[in-house]
């Protein structure tokens, strides 16, 4: 710290208080000091004061008081200082005493704070005030920020401190990030790059503010700028320079240059990794200059990174600037957007969890409950334990199936509503299936049937739940079917109307939850089911479906989707990508290959499926002939389900390969033919 000067306070201080004490240096006071003791007055108000800063009367020169260290770098020391004016706490940067008499640090110094305070912005530290005096040199003062940089904050996530991780979730870091874009996409549009960006620049406040400080290396663009000291410099922080920052000087720099120390924070906020890292600092210039970016995703595998943001990223950090952003306001836009969609989702999966969460604790206070109704219906006749009945057995029963209703209606309105605000919810669409058939298994079984008005409740509970998560209920239908528990249903006579389970949806499901190899009946199923039995019947009977088991066609028939096509309309366009398959339910098309017709496909025959499992452009395009209905199976959802289910992607290998055969042969024949009439022109000519 430079040498400071005490000045020499009179008696006055304790008398007319600190503004009058200043007076008694009547060559260095502030002229309101002098200005408002003659006119007697003594304002003592200073909310803007902080405790732990330097008192007003200490020591410093006229105008400001300067107390400890906050911290230095780049030649300059910055201290926590008192305004005796405006009685408020501020920082207080000087240039270190033996840089004051170098031109270039001087004119670097005095631009830096030039810039700092041509800087308006709620996300940028303000600066006050530039001067200098002999006895603290040449300064600049400018907020003082309490609060922690983020450096700070990603050192606790990486260390797993429990309080920075509760507070600090990746949601909250990618909002501090949006903050910081702003103040980077308003200083450009100043014409100022910051050029020094990383996390120990980025200050969180006590109240969540985001500030950007330290412009020590902040270039203007333009022809201003061409005149800055720092114009000549090749400066930065290694670990987030971009390529050209390390090959070139500051006036050759533009947006793109922060936008890549952007890329490299928001990879740290999404890994808490750094991109680049090395030994020393020319290492990570070497790795920065040669080395490919790895993608979040895989260096962070656990980390929750939404796909979006992850594109942004990798975008921001193409080494090639051309390919990067070319303003930060563009990417901010594309991270609002996404963020936006991934806010309104993490609601929704929020909700969702507290709906299962809520349908646990329901079904554990319901387990007593349940356990009572499975001892009485076993000892029922034609039950496990089946014998003489004990008296009040079928009194008990009633009052405690009335109770689980009750609790089941309430338990299918919290799934319900749970997977309505999140219809991806797996475990909640788990819970739907499991909670089916307990009420299907304690209220239905007809050796004690209930009364009517219950079975109608529970068939409404069974409806609602069968609608929203009918492959979860075929799931958990058919592991109840491989256990002692389902024994129950085989007592059941479910095709006989005016028994205790004539539903149609008990019906559909307990067919689907039969026999593997029997033909599904979509009649029997209400409309909102129909649609989909009778999609796996048709599917069934497709070349490239026949040899798959019935139930492991659900998937499939869930994931697509129907579209109608016009005569004319091109289906797939050859050379375009494989992003989906195409089932023909009516209606014919021609696939066409350079202009010329080579093949025409009816209803059940499939097309696309080759460039979809090859991940290769599309060898031919297909046309709709007349009026065309179809079903689109997506591409990601296809080989998604290729992927987790052996079964399906044996039988579609199968199938591929005799027609990878049959079309080699028929190539083989074409090849044969043409040779022939090629050697019969020969002859004749």
């Amino acid at each position: 710290m430079p040498e400071t000067k005490k000045w020499p306070w009179d008696k006055r201080a304790s008398d007319s208080g600190p503004i009058a004490a200043a007076g008694s240096n009547t060559l260095a006071e502030p002229q309101i000091f002098k200005y408002c003791r003659d006119l007697g007055v003594s304002p003592m108000v200073s909310p803007g004061l902080d405790p732990v800063g330097p008192t007003i009367d200490g020591e410093g020169d006229g105008r400001y008081a300067v107390g400890e260290e906050l911290g230095r770098g780049g030649g300059g020391v910055v201290y926590l200082g008192t305004d005796r004016s405006l009685r408020r706490t501020l920082a207080l940067k000087v240039l270190a005493p033996e840089l004051v008499t170098d031109p270039m640090r001087v004119q670097a110094f005095v631009e830096e704070a030039i810039i700092t305070g041509g800087l308006e912005h709620p996300n940028i530290v303000p600066a006050y005030d530039l001067g200098c005096s002999s006895a603290l040199g040449i300064y600049y003062t400018m907020k003082r920020l309490t609060g922690r940089p983020l450096a700070d904050v990603l050192t606790a996530l990486r260390r797993g401190d429990p309080a920075t991780s509760q507070s600090f979730g990746l949601y909250r870091l990618l909002g501090c990030f949006i903050e910081l874009c702003r103040a980077v996409a308003y200083a450009h549009a100043r014409g100022v790059l910051h050029c020094d960006l990383k996390p120990e620049n980025v200050f969180i406040g006590e109240y969540g503010e985001v500030v950007l400080v330290d412009w020590g290396l902040a270039q203007v663009l333009g022809p201003e700028g061409r005149r800055q000291a720092r114009a000549l410099m090749k400066a930065g922080t290694p670990e987030y320079m971009a390529p050209e920052q390390i090959t070139r000087s500051g006036q050759d720099l533009d947006v793109r240059s922060d936008i890549w120390s952007l890329g490299v924070i928001l990879y740290e906020l999404l890994t808490l990794t750094l991109p680049f890292q090395g030994a020393n600092p020319r290492e990570v210039l070497m790795r920065v200059m040669v080395e490919q970016v790895e993608p979040p995703t895989e260096r962070a595998p656990g980390r929750p990174i939404p796909a979006g943001v992850e594109d942004i990223c990798r975008r921001a950090l193409s080494k090639n600037r051309e390919f990067r952003y070319g303003s930060v306001v563009e990417l901010l836009a594309d991270l609002e957007a996404e963020l936006e969609g991934t806010r309104e989702r993490l609601h929704r999966a929020e909700q969702a969890r507290r709906a299962l969460t809520a349908v646990q604790a329901m079904l554990e206070r319901l387990a007593p409950s349940e356990r009572a109704v499975d001892e009485l219906l076993a000892r029922q006749p034609g039950g496990e334990e089946s014998g003489e009945p004990r008296p009040g057995d079928d009194s008990r029963l009633a009052d405690l199936r009335r109770a689980l209703l009750t609790g089941y209606h309430d338990i299918t309105l919290q799934v319900v509503r749970g997977i309505e605000q999140d219809g991806q919810a797996q475990q909640l669409a788990e819970a739907a299936g499991d909670l089916y058939w307990r009420i299907f298994l304690r209220i239905y079984p007809s050796r004690a049937p209930v009364l009517a008005s219950g079975r109608e409740l529970a068939s409404e509970l069974l409806m609602k739940l069968s609608e929203r998560a009918f492959s979860a209920v075929v799931r958990a239908g058919r592991n109840l079917a491989r256990s002692r528990e389902f024994a129950a249903l085989s007592t059941l006579d479910v095709a006989q109307p005016g028994t205790a389970i004539a539903d149609p949806w008990l019906s559909v499901v307990s067919t689907l939850c039969g026999d593997e190899g029997q033909e599904l009946d979509a009649s029997a199923a209400p409309s909102a089911l129909r649609t989909l039995i009778d999609r796996m019947t048709f599917l069934q009977k497709i070349s490239l479906f026949a040899a798959v088991p019935v139930w492991h066609l659900l998937p499939i028939a869930e994931a697509c989707r129907e579209v109608h096509y016009v005569d004319g309309q091109a289906v797939f366009r050859q050379g375009e990508a494989g992003e989906s398959l195409c089932i023909l339910l009516a209606g014919s098309v021609e696939v066409v290959r350079d202009g010329a017709v080579i093949n025409r496909l009816g209803a059940g025959e499939v097309c696309g499926e080759v460039a979809v499992l090859g991940r290769a452009p599309r060898t031919a395009g297909v046309v709709a002939v007349g009026s065309l209905r179809t079903l689109l199976l997506e591409a990601d959802h296809f080989r998604r389900i290729v992927r987790e289910n052996g079964d399906i992607g044996l039988a579609v290998i199968e199938v591929l390969s005799e027609r990878l055969r049959v079309a080699t042969e028929r190539e083989s024949a074409l090849r044969s033919l043409a040779k022939t009439f090629l050697k019969i022109d020969v002859d004749l000519a």
